[in-house]
């Protein structure tokens, strides 16, 4: 991205991805436009290849190499698939940043929509979320959804209308990847309001269907094992074993 004066604050894009190859090629020309149309803000585009066994980081290496970027724009690898959280968590080692934005590499999100967090934020935001409007996954999945985001409410006391944001842009200080194993990148937004997390906005968004590739989570492991791995996850928590 562009270095212009000025600017009020540093801010990493980070996207893990496995295998997508094809969405790549579509999501880095059109997030690299978005984010260089946002003059106000600095940002850093990290990319994590977390074990891929396509041609998705000669991708990312090539657009580097014809655009003759050299500043601003990283991809870091894992030898092997070791999932989300892993990758957020070789992140957070290598860079420091008081706020990231995460996006998957899928293309089911508008990089266009960034736009509209960036609209509403301010450097006294904790976290913004996003909506998805029209969800395009099965209906059994976004009802587990709206179960799940019903008892992170209860949980936080709080009264937000969803806790399963794909895109969302957190203040870093409230999310420990230290503590952070299994699938715990799921539980983020949660994690974030139960370690402090106040000055929370939502902004809706389009949701697309995934074109290319398939999930790499089977609807069936989400809908058998989501419940058992969220209560993990919370009682972890409250034994102090996460906890920011």
């Amino acid at each position: 991205m562009k270095n212009t004066k000025n600017l009020k604050h540093k801010i990493d894009v980070v996207i893990p991805f496995y295998n997508e190859n094809q969405n790549l090629k579509i999501l880095i020309p059109s997030l690299y436009s978005v984010l260089n149309s946002l003059k106000k803000y600095q940002f850093r585009l990290i990319f994590i290849d977390d074990g891929s066994q396509d041609l998705s980081s000669e991708v990312i290496i090539n657009f580097k190499n014809k655009k003759k970027i050299k500043n601003n724009f990283f991809l870091l690898k894992n030898k092997i698939n070791r999932g989300q959280t892993y990758s957020y968590k070789k992140y957070f080692k290598k860079f420091k940043s008081n706020f990231f934005l995460r996006i998957d590499s899928d293309n089911q999100d508008n990089p266009n929509d960034i736009k509209k967090i960036f609209k509403i934020f301010d450097l006294n935001h904790d976290m913004i979320l996003t909506y998805r409007q029209k969800r395009k996954h099965n209906s059994l999945l976004i009802f587990q959804g709206k179960i799940y985001t019903f008892f992170c409410n209860f949980l936080t006391k709080k009264k937000l209308k969803t806790f399963t944001s794909s895109m969302v842009l957190y203040r870093s200080k409230f999310l420990n990847f230290d503590k952070l194993s299994f699938n715990d990148h799921r539980y983020l937004p949660l994690l974030a309001i139960l370690n402090g997390a106040k000055k929370i906005n939502i902004v809706d968004v389009k949701h697309n269907k995934r074109i290319y590739g398939n999930s790499k989570y089977k609807i069936t492991n989400k809908i058998i094992f989501g419940p058992f791995e969220f209560l993990f996850f919370i009682l972890r928590f409250y034994l102090g074993l996460i906890k920011g």
